[in-house]
């Protein structure tokens, strides 16, 4: 990861990473329930759909990640994403030219 504040590691063994866990493929990585995910906030936010397949679904992802591990945060508080789950997305709906943003901190920290 290219920040030290994203090399952040889940703290499990190697058989229990979070990123292997039955879990994590149904709630981060599974295509239908980023779908509902996705026009659940297109909904709540009244937001449009994005035309990149793979850039949503992995946004859709983060978001079902942080929900699931952390519940509902509110605006502006983040939390960083364990790399080795943060890679299992990337990998499932990888950016057509490699390029990813990273960890972008909220407004209180």
């Amino acid at each position: 990861m290219p920040t030290e504040e994203e090399r952040v590691c889940c703290r499990q063994t190697p058989s229990n990473c979070l990123s292997t866990l039955p879990d994590f493929d149904l709630i981060v990585l599974d295509p239908l329930v980023l779908m509902v995910a996705r026009r659940y906030r297109q909904d709540v936010l009244a937001a449009g759909e994005d035309d990149d397949f793979n850039r949503s679904n992995r946004h859709a992802g983060y978001r079902q990640f942080i929900l699931w591990q952390h519940g509902h945060l509110g605006a502006g508080n983040r939390r960083v994403i364990p790399s080795c789950c943060t890679w299992r997305i990337r990998d499932t709906y990888p950016d057509s030219f490699g390029q990813y943003r990273g960890f972008v901190g909220g407004r209180l920290g």
